[in-house]
């Protein structure tokens, strides 16, 4: 039998809350503040990772895993200084699938790497905490994205089997979880898109959230 779309799943940084360029900003103060440089490319990959595979990421970058701790240090400081007192900008089209979702009854969680402290407060600087009665945070699974641990545990929460929810990512890393964890994922890229070979095996690549939105009104009432 088909799979339905019983339930939505959203990951949160990079696709309802601009909080990725946060992220890159952080890193490059931190960096700074160490007198080392940290190139784009490694700012980008890691996109979608939690604090601890980033710290991973940019010690086998510099080979230094000592360097990798204070910098990582750093940039979380920088980071928290931001998301509290800065703007938190909303991705373009979260209010509309979100309303949607809600006038639709579809059961919908977050599901993230970021620790529960950090979630906690960008949903509610964000203003999006209301939307939400379900989350669940990168610190509260056993392994992180793109482990399927944090899609099953939201899964599981709404009582909705992982075959009947759709994902909605932005992230390569968080696809990959999202199909780990058997569910279909409609990925919307934040700060690069993937080349096509990448992201065969997704749902579909939209431009933006309106794009998905016109897409999840497709699923809700499919074709005969």
């Amino acid at each position: 039998m088909k799979p339905s779309m019983q339930a939505i799943l959203f990951d949160m940084d990079g696709l309802m809350i601009d909080t990725e360029s946060i992220s890159g900003q952080s890193w490059l103060r931190a960096a700074a503040e160490v007198g080392v440089e940290i190139p784009e490319a490694v700012i980008l990959g890691m996109v979608g990772l939690s604090v601890t595979k980033s710290l991973d990421y940019v010690a086998a970058h510099f080979q230094d895993r000592t360097l990798a701790e204070t910098l990582s240090q750093h940039c979380r400081r920088h980071y928290r200084e931001l998301l509290t007192h800065g703007e938190l900008k909303l991705k373009p089209g979260i209010i509309e699938v979100l309303d949607w979702v809600e006038s639709r009854a579809l059961p919908h969680a977050v599901a993230t790497s970021t620790q529960r402290q950090m979630c906690d407060l960008k949903l509610r600087r964000s203003g999006l905490g209301p939307y939400f009665q379900h989350t669940v945070a990168g610190d509260e699974v056993a392994n992180t994205k793109p482990a399927p641990d944090v899609y099953l545990a939201a899964a599981a929460r709404l009582n909705i089997q992982p075959a009947n929810c759709i994902v909605l990512e932005d992230s390569l890393t968080g696809m990959q979880a999202g199909l780990a964890a058997g569910m279909r994922v409609i990925l919307v890229p934040d700060m690069e898109k993937p080349e096509a070979h990448q992201t065969s095996d997704a749902l579909a690549v939209c431009d933006d959230l309106h794009q998905a939105l016109q897409l999840l009104k497709t699923l809700s009432h499919p074709a005969k």
